[in-house]
């Protein structure tokens, strides 16, 4: 995937220890800058059933660390999006 600026964005499948034991994961990477830390909110924890299969944004650097506002995307392709427009907004400082 390429943003608007023609930085890469690629993503990296891991398992993230998030406390209460390993979860799906995204390492998620701009200009080979690693941004954000998504995980897949899964239905084993007892969450609120609606957020099963979406994803948090467990961590964010850069112009990502907006993190702390617990944003949460419907789908992997959302959060990307966020994550590439924050690098736009940040003025591309990757």
């Amino acid at each position: 995937m390429v943003d608007s600026m023609g930085s890469s964005v690629c993503s990296q499948p891991v398992v993230v220890n998030t406390g209460d034991g390993g979860q799906d994961g995204l390492l998620v990477f701009v200009a080979k800058q690693l941004v954000a830390v998504l995980v897949l909110l899964e239905g084993r924890h007892n969450l609120d059933t609606s957020l099963h299969g979406k994803w948090f944004l467990e961590a964010g650097f850069g112009p990502c660390q907006d993190w702390n506002k617990g944003q949460i995307f419907t789908t992997r392709e959302e959060a990307i999006v966020w994550i590439q427009d924050q690098v736009l907004i940040d003025g591309g400082g990757i």
